[in-house]
């Protein structure tokens, strides 16, 4: 797994702090309805809620995605990836077990609009 930089080896793939990305559109602030929904699960299962996992853990999660995934996400996707990474080590849940909830869901919501 590439953990470094491909144009400075001291810095990670993820340390993107100072690099020339372009603008940012500051019109694009409003969080979608599933975002809001995963900075909720975060904050509760996080420090400001139940303290099941904490920002550096977060942070190592992020960091130990790979490059590939890591650049494939956008922040709010890479902050619920690195919370379900955390959550499956802690062993609340299986990958298999979520996997199995997201189809049932999928399934009801598939039924639900017929």
């Amino acid at each position: 797994m590439q953990m470094a930089d491909t144009d400075d080896p001291r810095r990670g793939y993820h340390d993107i702090g100072g690099k020339d990305y372009g603008a940012i559109d500051p019109e694009v602030t409003e969080m979608k309805p599933w975002e809001r929904q995963s900075t909720a699960i975060s904050n509760a299962l996080g420090a400001a809620g139940r303290h099941l996992y904490v920002t550096d853990e977060s942070r190592r999660a992020r960091e130990q995605m790979g490059e590939p995934l890591y650049s494939d996400l956008d922040y709010y996707e890479r902050s619920t990836e690195s919370m379900k990474m955390i959550l499956v080590e802690k062993g609340l849940f299986t990958e298999e077990e979520l996997e199995t909830r997201m189809a049932e869901i999928a399934q009801r919501m598939a039924e639900a609009r017929k």
